[in-house]
C-alpha cells in the first residue's frame, strides 16, 4: 500500500458517487438484458454466462443479428475508413490556414497520425468494430486510447457497457467514467506492482493457489477538482485517474491525464437521457414479433411437409409406415382410392405469413440503416459523379440524428487525444512551421470522413449542376455564360469541399506566376508575329522598289 496517495474522505466520496451512478443506470439494465437474450455475445453481457455459453440460441429469426453486423461493418467503413485519410490537423487561426507551409504541415501530420492509429499493434480496427457493435446493441459505448506500456505507439480498447458507468457535465457531455471490474490478484500485481497491493491482496498472494483470488476494483476518470499545474504529482493533470480497491477502500494508484483518455458516444438520446438508445432497443418489439411469427411459420411448414394422417377407425388401421419407402399393404380400396388422407393444416396461410415476416424484417433492416449503406456497396451503380454527390447528400439525412453526436462524442475527443499523445510522446510528428512557432499556436484535430463529405456534397452537387447548366447555355450560343463563374474562388473551394489534399493544389502565388509566365509567352509570341509582319512588309516594299527601278 502506498501511504502517500491515500485519502479516506475521497475514497468514501468516490464510492458514494459510484452508488449514485449505479442507481441511475439500473433502470436501463432490464432492457439491456433483453438485448443480450437476442444478440449472442458469448460469456459477456449483463447476465454472466459460463465460458463457452452462447446467447441467442432461442432465436428463430436472425435478421437483427446480421443487420447489426452490417451496421457495425458499414459504420466503421464510413467513419474510420482504412483506405482514406480522414484525420486532418488544423489551427483555429484562419489566417494561419491560408499559409501553404501550414497547410502542408497539417497534411503530413494527418498522414502520420493516420499511420499511428492504423498500425497493426494498436488494435484500432478491432476496437472500433466492437464500438459500433455496442452502439447497435445498447446505444452507448466507451473506448480507451492510451500509450502502450513500452511507449511504442498507442493502443485502443473498447469496454463492455456492463462494467461502465458514466456521468455528464452541465452541457450534457460525458466527463466522468467509472469502471468496476473483478480481477485476480496475480493480474493486479502485474498491472500495479507489489508495492501498491493492499494487505488482503498480499495475504492472498502468500497462500498456495491464492494468486487467483478475485478483488473488485473501481477505476475513476473524472475532472480533477484539485488541478494545480505547478505541482509535480497527480494534481498537475486536468483529468484525474484513480484506482480504488472497493473492499478495503485503499487506492492502488492515483495519476492523471492531459486529455480525456476514454471517449464515450451514444447513438441517440432524448432530453434528460444519460444513456443512449440503439437500433436494437428501438426494434426490440419488432424483433420479438419476427421471431414469434418465424416460430409459428416453421411449425406450419413442418406440418405441411410432414402432416398428420387421417383414416377411418372402422378400417382397423392400427399401424402405418410413414418413413420413406415404407410399405402399407391394404390401404387402397377396390376403387384405387387411398384409405389414409393427410390432415389439413395451415399451409395455405404460409405465403401470407412469409409476407408479414418479410415486412418485419424490412423494418429491422431500415432501423439498422441498411438502405443507407447500399449506396456505398452497390457494384451495379451507373450514376455520374454529380448524381452520386446528390444521392449522398439526400441519404445523409438518415444519419444526421446520430452522425453529429458520434463526431462530437467519439471521434473528435479520440482524435485530439491522439494528437496530444503524439506531440507529448514525440511520435515523429513533422516540425512545426516557423510562422506557427512565432504565434505559439497549438493544433487541433479535424475529423473528416464520409459523413462530413455527405454534408458538403450538397453544395458541391449544386455547383456542378450550375456549371452543367452554363455549359448547355454556352453550347446553345450564349458564349459569355462562363463569365459568371469566379474560377479563382470556385476551383480551390470545390477542392476543399471534396477533400483534395493540399499538396495537390498549387498555392495562389504559384498560380499567379504560371499565369504571368503564360502571359509573357503570349506577348513574346505576339511581338514575334508583329516583327515578322514588319519584316515581311519591309521585304515586299524592298522588292517593289527594285521592280520600279528596273522598269
Amino acid at each position: 500500500m502506498i501511504a502517500a496517495i491515500q485519502d479516506d474522505d475521497l475514497a468514501k466520496a468516490d464510492l458514494r458517487r459510484h452508488d449514485r451512478l449505479k442507481a441511475e443506470r439500473a433502470p436501463y439494465e432490464d432492457i439491456w438484458r433483453q438485448i443480450d437474450e437476442r444478440f449472442p455475445d458469448g460469456a459477456g453481457g449483463f447476465d454472466r454466462m459460463s465460458p463457452g455459453g452462447v446467447r441467442g440460441a432461442k432465436n428463430f429469426d436472425t435478421t437483427h443479428i446480421t443487420a447489426n453486423e452490417r451496421f457495425a461493418a458499414a459504420g466503421v467503413a464510413i467513419t474510420t475508413p482504412q483506405e482514406r485519410d480522414y484525420i486532418k490537423p488544423r489551427f483555429a487561426d484562419a489566417e494561419l490556414m491560408k499559409d501553404r507551409d501550414v497547410l502542408l504541415w497539417c497534411e503530413k501530420a494527418g498522414q502520420r497520425q493516420y499511420a499511428v492509429r492504423h498500425a497493426w499493434h494498436t488494435g484500432f480496427g478491432i476496437s472500433v468494430n466492437e464500438d459500433w457493435d455496442q452502439l447497435g446493441r445498447y446505444g452507448t459505448s466507451a473506448v480507451l486510447t492510451d500509450v502502450r506500456p513500452d511507449r511504442r505507439g498507442l493502443y485502443y480498447r473498447t469496454f463492455h457497457l456492463s462494467e461502465i458507468w458514466i456521468d455528464t457535465d452541465f452541457n450534457g457531455m460525458v466527463d466522468t467514467v467509472h469502471r468496476q471490474v473483478c480481477k485476480p490478484v496475480r493480474e493486479i500485481e502485474q498491472e500495479f506492482g507489489e508495492e501498491a497491493l493492499t494487505p488482503k491482496m498480499r495475504d492472498a498472494l502468500a497462500k498456495d493457489g491464492g494468486e487467483i483470488t478475485p478483488f473488485e476494483l473501481l477505476f475513476v476518470v473524472a475532472p480533477n477538482t484539485t488541478w494545480d499545474r505547478d505541482t509535480f504529482d497527480h494534481r498537475r493533470f486536468p483529468i484525474a485517474s484513480r484506482v480504488l480497491a472497493i473492499d478495503e477502500k485503499i487506492y492502488l494508484r492515483r495519476k492523471g491525464y492531459y486529455s480525456m483518455p476514454i471517449s464515450v458516444s451514444r447513438h441517440t438520446t432524448s432530453p434528460r437521457e444519460k444513456y443512449g438508445r440503439s437500433p436494437g432497443i428501438k426494434m426490440l418489439p419488432t424483433i420479438g414479433g419476427a421471431n414469434a411469427m418465424k416460430h409459428t411459420t416453421l411449425r406450419a411448414a413442418h406440418k405441411a411437409v410432414d402432416p398428420a394422417l387421417l383414416f377411418n377407425n372402422e378400417d382397423n388401421v392400427s399401424k402405418l409406415a410413414s418413413k420413406p419407402g415404407g410399405m402399407n399393404p391394404g390401404f387402397v380400396d377396390d376403387m384405387g382410392r387411398a384409405m389414409v388422407a393427410r390432415m389439413p393444416g395451415g399451409e395455405n396461410g404460409i405465403p401470407f405469413a412469409l409476407e408479414m415476416i418479410a415486412a418485419e424484417q424490412q423494418e429491422i433492416k431500415t432501423a439498422f440503416l441498411e438502405e443507407f449503406y447500399k449506396i456505398l456497396t452497390d457494384p451495379n451503380s451507373r450514376m455520374t459523379t454529380v448524381e452520386v454527390l446528390e444521392v449522398m447528400a439526400k441519404q445523409g439525412v438518415l444519419v444526421r440524428p446520430f452522425a453529429s453526436r458520434y463526431e462530437t462524442e467519439k471521434q473528435q475527443p479520440l482524435s485530439n487525444r491522439e494528437l496530444d499523445l503524439a506531440l507529448r510522446e514525440d511520435h515523429l510528428m513533422p516540425e512545426l512551421p516557423d510562422v506557427v512557432k512565432e504565434v505559439g499556436a497549438w493544433p487541433l484535430m479535424e475529423y473528416d470522413n464520409m459523413l462530413a463529405a455527405m454534408a458538403r456534397a450538397e453544395s458541391t452537387g449544386k455547383t456542378l449542376r450550375w456549371i452543367e447548366t452554363l455549359t448547355a447555355m454556352a453550347t446553345g450560343g450564349k458564349t459569355d455564360a462562363y463569365d459568371w463563374i469566379d474560377d479563382d474562388v470556385a476551383i480551390p473551394g470545390m477542392a476543399a469541399e471534396i477533400g483534395v489534399k493540399a499538396s495537390y493544389v498549387r498555392d495562389p502565388k504559384t498560380v499567379a506566376a504560371i499565369r504571368e509566365g503564360r502571359q509573357q509567352e503570349k506577348q513574346a509570341e505576339l511581338q514575334g508575329q508583329q516583327i515578322q509582319q514588319v519584316a515581311d512588309a519591309y521585304q515586299s516594299f524592298a522588292k517593289g522598289n527594285q521592280l520600279s527601278e528596273a522598269a
